[in-house]
C-alpha cells in the first residue's frame, strides 16, 4: 500500500468513526476514551505486566527503607504432602513464612521483621516455592534451616536420608550489588510475565473458593493506612459471580470501558491536567473493536481515544466500529449525561 493510500484510508477511518486525535476535546470540554476490560489476575499473561511494572514502582521505596536486603528461596519437600495444593494451603494456613521471619528476628538475624515475597511454580513438581527479601545482611544457613524445618508436619514420621527436614532453603542472592531498585527487579520479574510452561492447572482452578497468591509481604509492609471506600451513587452494583482463574482468564478482553477525560485547571499552578471518570462497560470484545480506532502512535496500545458528545454518541461509534449492537453490562446514571 503506498503512502497515499495509507493516509486516505487513515483520514477515510477517522471520519468514519468520529474519531479525532488531533484536538481531543468538543465544545463541552470533555472527550472520551475506549479502554480493554482486563480480568485483573495476576495469573493473566497480559494483565501481570502492567500491575508487576506498578507493583515495583511502589516496592522501591519500600525496599529504600530497609536496612539490609538478602534474598532467601524456601521449597518444600514433596514427599511430605500428598499433592502440591495441599503443601501450598498448608503452609498458608500455618503461616510458615511469618514464624520464620519471626524466629530469625529472635536470633538477630534480620533487623525487622518485614518482608517481601513470591511464589514460583516448579515445571515437574508444581511445587510452589518461595523467594524472599528480608531486612537482613546475613542469615546462616543453619539458623535458616532450622527455623524452616520446624513446620515438618507431625505426621511425617521420621526423616528419610537424603531428604530435608520440611524443605530445601539457601540464600538466593546474599548481595544485591544495585542495591534497592535491583533487589525490587530481581523480585517482581517473577510477577510481570507468566512462567513458560504456564501455572499448574491446580492453581488456575482456584480463585472461586479460595485465593492463590503469586506474592505477599509482611503486615504493615506498605506502610500506609487502609483506605476507606465511599460508596459512588452513581454505581449501579451488579453481582460479581465466583470465578476461578481458568474462567477470569477467559473473560479477558471481552468487554470495553468507556472513560469521560475532562481537562480540569490547578488554581494553585495554572496548569491544565486531565480527569478520568468512568462512565460504563459495553459487551463487545476488545479485540473487534480497539484496533479499528485510529491511533497515531503505537498501535499496539489498548486505549484509544473518542471525540463524542455523549456516552450515548461514544457507544454509537464503537458499534459502527464492532458492526453490530452492544448493549451496556454496567454504567454510571445515565442522567449525569441528560443535559448533553
Amino acid at each position: 500500500m503506498t503512502e497515499t493510500a495509507q493516509r486516505g484510508e487513515a483520514s477515510y477511518l477517522l471520519e468514519y468513526l468520529h474519531n479525532s486525535v488531533t484536538n481531543p476535546g468538543n465544545e463541552h470540554g470533555a472527550y472520551f476514551e475506549v479502554s480493554k476490560c482486563r480480568c485483573q489476575s495476576w495469573f493473566c499473561p497480559d494483565c501481570c505486566q502492567v500491575m508487576g511494572y506498578n507493583l515495583r514502582a511502589k516496592l522501591i521505596p519500600v525496599l529504600r527503607t530497609f536496612d539490609g536486603l538478602i534474598m532467601v528461596t524456601l521449597t518444600v519437600d514433596p514427599l511430605l504432602f500428598h499433592d502440591p495444593k495441599t503443601a501450598y494451603i498448608y503452609i498458608q494456613d500455618r503461616r510458615c513464612l511469618s514464624r520464620t521471619t519471626q524466629d530469625l528476628d529472635r536470633g538477630g538475624y534480620v533487623f525487622t521483621r518485614r518482608y517481601f515475597y513470591v511464589v514460583e511454580w516448579q515445571k515437574d513438581t508444581e511445587q510452589a516455592h518461595f523467594h524472599v527479601l528480608l531486612d537482613s545482611q546475613f542469615i546462616p544457613v543453619h539458623a535458616l534451616n532450622a527455623s524452616w524445618s520446624k513446620h515438618r508436619p507431625h505426621t511425617a514420621g521420621p526423616v528419610l536420608a537424603n531428604r530435608p527436614d520440611f524443605g530445601f532453603c539457601f540464600c538466593s542472592v546474599p548481595n544485591f550489588e544495585g542495591g534497592f531498585e535491583h533487589a525490587a527487579r530481581y523480585a517482581t520479574k517473577y510477577l510481570i510475565k507468566a512462567p513458560e510452561h504456564g501455572f499448574p492447572n491446580w492453581v488456575l482452578d482456584m480463585g472461586s473458593d479460595r485465593r492463590i497468591r503469586r506474592f505477599s509481604a509482611s503486615r504493615g509492609l506498605w506502610g500506609h493506612p487502609t483506605k476507606q471506600y465511599v460508596k459512588d451513587p452513581d454505581l449501579k452494583p451488579i453481582p460479581r459471580p465466583k470465578r476461578s482463574y481458568h474462567q477470569k482468564l477467559e473473560i479477558c478482553g471481552q468487554g470495553v470501558n468507556i472513560i469521560e477525560v475532562t481537562e480540569i485547571i490547578n488554581p494553585q499552578t495554572g496548569e491544565i491536567a486531565p480527569k478520568r471518570s468512568w462512565v460504563g462497560r459495553l459487551n463487545v470484545p476488545a479485540n473487534e473493536v480497539i484496533p479499528k480506532l485510529f491511533d497515531p502512535g503505537n498501535p499496539n496500545r489498548s486505549r484509544r481515544s473518542l471525540l463524542a458528545t455523549s456516552p450515548t454518541h461514544a457507544k454509537q461509534i464503537i458499534e459502527k466500529a464492532a458492526n453490530k449492537p452492544t448493549d451496556w453490562v454496567q454504567r454510571r446514571n445515565p442522567a449525569r449525561y441528560s443535559k448533553r
